[in-house]
Formats: structure tokens, sequence, C-alpha cells
């Protein structure tokens, strides 16, 4: 068994936040030929429509909507004059850690539109309230909410990919396995939990996340040990006790194959 790495890994932060706008409804807004070369733009529609045209194409924008822009695109837009939007946009730049974790995010839909989407509303208004008053800590705030969309933004894309029924369905188990990760699922009992047979099952969620069901099981205990371990607050065996493995030697074996290290590295002095 070889160590594990989450797959579509999505290393960046925020560096910069250039501006904010809300805007209300203009029946005469337009724009054309606009491009930002050196920042990235996400605009939610909060109400009506709005018809954009970009690479040779053209999207009817409504009501909870969100828009993604990478550098160098150029987008032409007005509003549907009798029907016209209302958006939040906000200008920022990223620092990415790799070069994997670029290329992924310059790949998002330009125009993202689904019922899970909905929450985003809250959250552009959190972030108006934030940067307009800008009190004391208001810029870590703004980042930290554009993660938000950000990864929202990255759960829908895999949504999309795999099917909603499917993504739920595997991500309800996930969600299990978390909340209980001390107990060692079957792969015929989480099977049964999804109402898919077990083969279809192993398929999805092996597609979904990247590893098989027991890998998935394995990297959530390791990865709570590891941290336990490094806390300070557990020896090697209180730490495989409390995530679940009574063989303290098979725990160390398994812990060495998931991170390429013996658990003893990770205790603190």
């Amino acid at each position: 068994m070889s160590v594990i790495s989450v797959q579509n890994d999505y290393d960046f932060y925020i560096s910069e936040i250039e501006y904010f706008n809300e805007r209300e409804a203009n029946p005469e807004w337009r724009i054309d030929g606009l491009v930002y070369h050196n920042f990235y733009i996400i605009a939610f529609c909060k109400s009506g429509e709005a018809i954009y045209r970009f690479n040779g194409t053209e999207h009817t924008v409504r009501k909870g909507d969100l828009l993604f822009f990478p550098k160098g695109l150029v987008r032409s837009a007005h509003s549907n004059p009798d029907n016209p939007w209302s958006f939040y946009t906000i200008t920022f730049d990223v620092r990415f850690q790799n070069e994997q974790a670029r290329e992924l995010f310059d790949r998002f839909d330009y125009v993202i539109r689904s019922p899970q989407l909905y929450k985003l509303q809250t959250i552009f208004t959190e972030f108006n309230q934030v940067w307009t008053g800008k009190r004391n800590g208001f810029t870590i705030q703004c980042k930290s909410l554009i993660m938000n969309i950000l990864y929202a933004m990255i759960r829908e894309r895999d949504r999309q990919t795999h099917g909603s029924a499917h993504y739920n369905a595997i991500e309800q188990t996930t969600n299990h396995i978390l909340a209980h990760y001390t107990d060692h699922f079957s792969i015929a009992e989480l099977a049964r939990q999804t109402g898919l047979s077990p083969s279809h099952f192993r398929l999805l969620f092996k597609k979904i996340t990247g590893m098989t069901a027991v890998q998935y099981q394995n990297h959530i205990r390791i990865n709570k040990a590891k941290d336990l371990l490094m806390s300070g607050e557990c020896n090697v065996t209180e730490a495989a006790l409390s995530v679940g493995f009574q063989d303290i030697y098979y725990f160390s074996r398994l812990f060495k194959q998931l991170t390429g290290e013996s658990p003893s590295r990770y205790i603190r002095g």
C-alpha cells in the first residue's frame, strides 16, 4: 500500500482584494469588451437577468447564478431592460502553492447555476457588511468569506461532474464515516446505507473521493491519530486506541504505509 494523496488539491490563498461592488438594478447597465489581466472576479446575481457574451457564446444570467471570470477573459454584457439584474462583484487575486492548483482554479465554469448555491446570498451580504464597515480584522474576514465561496464552487464542480444523486449519496457516507471514525464499516454495510449495490458503491466511492472506502476509513483514522500525537497528549498506544485500533503493531505499520513515517516521528518531546 502506498502513501495516499488527496486528488484535485486546491492549494491556494487569497493574496489581495482589489475592490467590492454592489449594484442595484439598472436597465441601462452595460459593459463592452471588459477584461482584467491581473485579477479574478466572482459575481453573484441578486435578482433580475443579464445577458453575457464571452468566447463566442451568449449566456443568460439569472437570480442565484454565480459568475467566475479568470484573468484575461474578455466579456461583454448588458442588463435585460425588462428585468434588469442587481448583483455583487468581488475583484481579487490568488497565490497558488503549485501549478496543479492554478490549472484547477482556472478551469471553473464561467457561469455556475445550482440550487445548492442558495447560501451564497448570505455570504455575499455578510461580505458587503464587513467590507463596508472595515472594522479591525475586516481583511481576514473578507478573505475567509471568499474562500468559502470558492469552496462552494469546488463542491459544486464535483457534484455536477458525478451527478447530484450519486455525489450526495457518497457525501452522506463520508460524513457518516467521519462521525463514527472509530468504527470499522464493511463495504456491504456502507453500500446498504446508500441503497447501492456493493459493486456500484465501490466504483462511485473511488471515483468521487479518489480512494476506496477502506482506504478512506484508514485515511481518517490515521490523520486523527497524527493530530493526537502532534498535540503531545498521547503516546502511540493511546493514539491507536483512541482512533479504533486494538492492534498497535498493525496501527504502526499502517501509519507508516499511509504517511511515509512511523507514528513515533510525530510525538512531541
